[in-house]
């Protein structure tokens, strides 16, 4: 694995995520109340991209089938999503987020 810079802070406003693109992966990045943490943007149920659904805590919502994910475990947390989504290890360098891919 190796860290990447993947964005500024700024460019993730707290309850806000954006989809990112290393080595041709889509992954997401959302800033929570309990900070910053890295997912596959892609749903494990539909193949639908997560940074377009909704944050809410630290659950996001896919916009295909509703099913729910915490971003900072990758757990599946509501139907119809049953498999986790893979997370990445986060860290924030002065106003740069970076990503362990």
């Amino acid at each position: 694995m190796a860290w990447v810079n993947v964005a500024r802070v700024d460019e993730v406003p707290p309850g806000h995520m954006i989809k990112v693109t290393v080595d041709g992966d889509d992954l997401a990045v959302y800033h929570t109340d309990e900070g910053f943490f890295a997912t596959s943007d892609v749903c494990t149920h539909a193949t639908a991209s997560l940074s377009s659904g909704t944050l809410n805590g630290c659950i996001v919502s896919c916009p295909k089938h509703g099913g729910k994910f915490d971003v900072r475990t990758g757990a599946a947390v509501a139907l119809p999503c049953v498999f986790p989504v893979e997370t990445y290890p986060v860290e924030v360098r002065g106003d740069e987020i970076w990503l362990d891919v």
